[in-house]
């Protein structure tokens, strides 16, 4: 960016910003103690250079794009569309057409077919993939007289756009797909008649191949499982009336052997317990968090009657401290209705008072350890009182109350428009559902008139 950045000097230089005092005014907000010029200025440079660099990076795109359409376009010269190459597909162009130097029609779709083969060359091609088919089919085989694994009949040419269609004259001994049947056991072997199928488009050749097909051969280790799944089979028979089974211990010169095969249900426990364990680690701060906004909603709907309280018995005749110990009472008599947060804070308040702790010191440590604005301001009051005196306060208690009751039809207004909100959806749902009862048999019994 240090180009851009040199860029919007010099823009800049030419074309100085109007009007930056309400731009210098808040940046000095943001970074108190800097130079309110300095800032503004970096605030511009880097706005100028930043927009530079996306409108530099725009014209660059667009330069290769435009490239990029320059050599891909469709006519070549002369009114003349390339064809896709040989097996390549179709493709739909679209172009402008002119009539007599005027447009006629704008983005006319046009299906260019692709390059086919002439007759005689796709002949030739069928000539030299029958050539070398043979070999293909045969794979592991070692020629078409000693068929003993699975034959490999392909669907396609590789090199070509050639499909192969075959026909197999016995299928008990070989299946479409080339393999040989396990049910075939015919060692003397068996001759079989293949017939291949080339076509490409219009035109097809059949080319017929045929083998000898013996049993499937299997690799020692597959031999080995078949035999040992035989000789458990015997060995189940042998002991059927027995109370244990004995599994053979060798076969063919093998010796044999067998251990328990644990499932993964351990494994399955141990990752779902660690997961649930990360998933609840996580969840905890999520739940603290939740708790905490609990009980500031709380403590807020219980501030309106704590201060009415306090200015009934302060009004009444009773001293600060006497009224607030008189509300901490009341609140740990009503206990066993409810939890108190702000009830057990004026407790604490009251227990630390009564350790030797000073009142005004009491009551601002309330407020801060309620961390919630309003119980700040309720705390500073109160000590206030202790510091200056009580004349005013009074006042001060009723206009705390008178707002601190709005507040609470405020929030619960509030609460009861969020309720609103979410009940739209499941009432948006059940409309749905009553309208598709009511018109769902009327269009039924239309259709049937």
């Amino acid at each position: 960016m240090t180009l851009f950045y040199r860029l919007a000097e010099i823009i800049l230089r030419w074309f100085p910003p109007k009007n930056t005092e309400a731009v210098r005014e808040k940046q000095m907000l943001m970074h108190p103690g800097r130079s309110g010029a300095e800032l503004t200025r970096d605030y511009y440079i880097r706005k100028t250079a930043t927009s530079t660099a996306i409108i530099a990076a725009g014209l660059l795109l667009s330069v290769m794009i435009l490239i990029s359409d320059v050599k891909h376009l469709e006519i070549i010269s002369d009114n003349l569309v390339r064809r896709n190459g040989y097996g390549m597909g179709d493709r739909e162009i679209s172009l402008d057409v002119y009539a007599d130097g005027k447009i006629q029609e704008k983005e006319k779709r046009i299906t260019i077919a692709e390059k086919e083969y002439t007759e005689a060359e796709i002949l030739s091609i069928f000539q030299e993939i029958s050539s070398g088919l043979e070999d293909r089919i045969l794979g592991e085989n070692p020629d078409a007289d000693h068929v003993e694994y699975d034959l490999s009949l392909p669907d396609m040419d590789d090199t070509y756009p050639v499909s192969m269609e075959w026909l197999i004259s016995d299928h008990d001994v070989l299946d479409a797909k080339g393999h040989i049947r396990d049910s075939f056991t015919d060692r003397s072997g068996r001759r079989v008649r293949l017939t291949a199928t080339l076509s490409y488009g219009s035109v097809s050749r059949d080319i017929p191949f045929c083998v000898t097909v013996y049993p499937g051969h299997l690799d020692p280790a597959d031999r080995l499982s078949r035999d040992i799944d035989a000789a458990i089979s015997e060995s189940a028979a042998d002991s059927i009336c027995q109370t244990d089974q004995v599994l053979p211990s060798a076969v063919n010169g093998h010796t044999i052997s067998y251990k328990n095969s644990l499932p993964h249900n351990w494994l399955y426990i141990l990752i779902i317990s660690l997961l649930s364990a990360a998933v609840l680690y996580a969840g905890r701060d999520r739940d603290l968090t939740r708790e905490v906004e609990k009980r500031e909603r709380e403590m807020l709907l219980d501030y309106p009657e704590i201060v009415s309280k306090l200015t009934l018995l302060i009004g009444a005749g009773l001293t600060v401290r006497a009224a607030f110990e008189k509300v901490a009472l009341d609140f740990r008599r009503s206990g066993f209705r409810r939890r108190s947060y702000a009830g057990e804070e004026m407790l604490i308040t009251v227990h630390r008072m009564k350790s030797g702790v000073s009142e005004s010191e009491a009551y601002l440590d309330f407020g801060k350890r309620c961390a919630v604005k309003r119980y700040k301001k309720l705390g500073a009051l109160l000590s206030q009182n202790i510091r200056k005196g009580s004349s005013g306060m009074l006042p001060e208690l009723e206009r705390e109350v008178k707002e601190a009751f709005e507040e609470r039809k405020a929030a619960a207004r509030k609460a009861g428009e969020t309720a609103g909100t979410r009940l739209l959806l499941p009432m948006m749902l059940m409309l749905a559902v009553v309208m598709l009862i009511i018109m769902v048999p009327a269009f039924m019994s239309f259709g049937s008139q």
